[in-house]
């Protein structure tokens, strides 16, 4: 199984512990180690797993038909106003609000932007589906 994934035997095994509801301890003395290695194999199969999750977003954004770069200095209304206008012209239905769009694009760019204004440049992809994501 694990030579099709990004995760090692050993970290799927130590993910299937806890999941089970085992203590860091209790997989430790299941598997013969030590706590430190358990929590090591953890923390290293968790790494791994966003790592994965970055890479399939950035493919997905690589495929999107639809994708933006909001320069620094843009109001963040004028950047929303912008992507629903690409969006329908290429034909793209975005579900969601002004509002909740403005807020999605706030929260992933983080300090990209203070308040309204955009600090640094922020790009942003649009799937076929309408998806918004922003990088």
């Amino acid at each position: 199984m694990a030579r099709e994934t990004v995760l090692t035997e050993r970290q799927i095994e130590v993910l299937k512990l806890k999941a089970q509801g085992l203590s860091t301890s209790e997989i430790a003395k299941r598997l013969g180690t030590t706590v430190a290695n358990v929590s090591a194999t953890e923390r290293k199969a968790r790494e791994n797993i966003q790592r994965a999750r970055n890479t399939l977003r950035l493919v997905k954004m690589l495929e999107a038909p639809l994708s933006i770069v909001i320069a620094p200095e843009t109001d963040l209304n004028d950047a929303v106003r912008e992507i629903y206008r690409r969006a329908d012209e290429a034909g793209i239905w975005i579900s969601h609000s002004f509002p909740s769009l403005a807020a999605l694009i706030q929260q992933a760019a983080g300090e990209k932007i203070r308040g309204r204004r955009v600090l640094a440049e922020i790009e942003v992809a649009v799937t076929r589906e309408g998806e918004v994501m922003v990088m």
